[in-house]
């Protein structure tokens, strides 16, 4: 890998049974730049991103990111790269406590339940954390329960 680089990968591709998502894709980023990706909703920009980030397997292809082998270092890219989709949420039948842990734990966070029950008496949600993320109210709350540090 080129040390400039901080996305150097080739051919990755990801299917979903017949539905090829991803398909053979080159990229090289260097260290510093900004890139984006456009595109239709459904043309694999998310699943890219994901692979890239660590959350999702590579069917095909190799490469770093951030000068970590993307398929066999995925847990090293996951405590370096934060991924937030675009239309954030936390799943609905999870409770706030419940939801917490699920991030803490695909993150590895270190000592994960007293992490999240410290962010869950910072935001003060105590008398809450066992209530379900359905019932919570939509504006702005979800954000507010991200920090885990």
């Amino acid at each position: 890998m080129n040390d400039d680089l901080a996305i150097d990968v080739h051919g990755m591709t990801k299917r979903f049974g017949d539905l090829t998502a991803v398909n053979h894709i080159d990229l090289q980023v260097h260290t510093g730049e900004i890139c984006g990706f456009l595109g239709p909703n459904g043309s694999g920009k998310t699943t890219f991103i994901r692979m890239l980030c660590g959350l999702l397997r590579a069917d095909a292809g190799h490469g770093t990111c951030l000068g970590y082998d993307v398929i066999h270092q995925s847990e090293a890219i996951k405590r370096e790269v934060g991924y937030m989709t675009q239309r954030f949420s936390f799943y609905e039948d999870l409770s706030i406590a419940e939801n917490l842990d699920f991030v803490a734990r695909m993150y590895a966070v270190k000592n994960r339940r007293e992490a999240v029950a410290e962010s869950i008496e910072r935001l003060g949600l105590t008398e809450r954390k066992k209530q379900l993320k359905a019932s919570f109210p939509a504006a702005g709350n979800s954000a507010s329960l991200w920090p885990l540090a």
